[in-house]
């Protein structure tokens, strides 16, 4: 019975609640790096994936992966994570370095 009311509660909470909107345009944004680099990311929605790009590199595709909180980017060595305006990039040989979003 205690299962029955709790399980009706969650129900009823969760209904309450409207589900934010998917999001479905891409969202572009411009990274500036401690290492003097500047990254061009395109996060897209479907599939849930960013696309990475720095000057001098090759643009990598790079799935998403579990995050606790924010974001990450990850795959074949490269990785883009972090939360709000920070973020941290690490290419393949190379050290990770900082960055901030500026748009």
């Amino acid at each position: 019975m205690r299962i029955a009311v709790v399980l009706a509660t969650l129900a009823l909470g969760a209904c309450q609640t409207p589900c934010p909107a998917q999001r479905t345009e891409p969202i572009h944004a411009t990274f500036e790096c401690e290492d003097g680099s500047d990254l061009r990311v395109t996060f897209q929605a479907q599939p849930d994936a960013a696309l990475v790009l720095q000057e001098g590199y090759t643009a990598v595709q790079l799935p998403a992966r579990g995050a606790g909180a924010g974001y990450r980017y990850a795959d074949n060595g490269a990785q883009l994570r972090g939360t709000g305006r920070d973020a941290r990039w690490t290419r393949p040989g190379a050290a990770e370095t900082v960055c901030e979003r500026t748009s």
